[in-house]
């Protein structure tokens, strides 16, 4: 299967991207969850030290690695393939973190490619809520929101923005663009 079937659903944290995600399965689509959320929740079950707030890149060094395996496995499964967040993110997660992206982190994210344009949820405060994984406040979270879209700008992608709209609806939308192509 070519990665111009896999489609990811990127943006603010808190935007809708996990809801669009698990509506797209809901009807039907194949798709892979967020690798840093999966991470979390594992890491927050067991007590374990391999957190965002304890030790941040070597929490965004596991998500890449879960996001390589995570796209080598797509590739088994009926296409289209929509993901939620992909590599180049973190990229974008370790500067923001002050460490620059090592040569193997650059070449992960133009090895594991995923179709040319990217679907953005833009930061959105009316269907934002922190949870156990997502404890920043609004305004926090928002803030890393341009530099993971020039991440995949930075890649080579193009992105095209969600409509603030009903889950069913960005559904709609997505699979619009998808069909045409996007």
């Amino acid at each position: 299967m070519s990665s111009r079937h896999f489609h990811v659903i990127t943006g603010a944290s808190g935007a809708g991207k996990s809801t669009l995600l698990m509506a797209l399965g809901d009807l039907g689509h194949s798709t892979v969850p967020e690798a840093a959320l999966a991470i979390l929740r594992e890491q927050q079950a067991c007590d374990g030290k391999l957190l965002p707030w304890i030790d941040r890149v070597a929490f965004t060094e596991e998500v890449l690695a879960r996001n390589v395996r995570n796209h080598r496995d797509a590739h088994a499964v009926e296409a289209p393939v929509f993901f939620d967040r992909g590599i180049p993110e973190c990229l974008a997660w370790l500067r923001l973190s002050g460490v620059t992206p090592k040569p193997r982190h650059v070449a992960a994210a133009s090895q594991y490619r995923y179709a040319a344009t990217v679907f953005v949820a833009e930061p959105w405060p009316q269907v934002y809520v922190c949870t156990a994984e997502r404890r920043a406040s609004f305004e926090r979270a928002a803030r890393s929101f341009e530099a993971t879209v020039a991440a995949y700008v930075q890649a080579g992608y193009r992105t095209c923005v969600l409509p603030k709209m009903p889950v069913h609806e960005r559904a709609a939308f997505v699979l619009d663009r998808v069909a045409a192509g996007a």
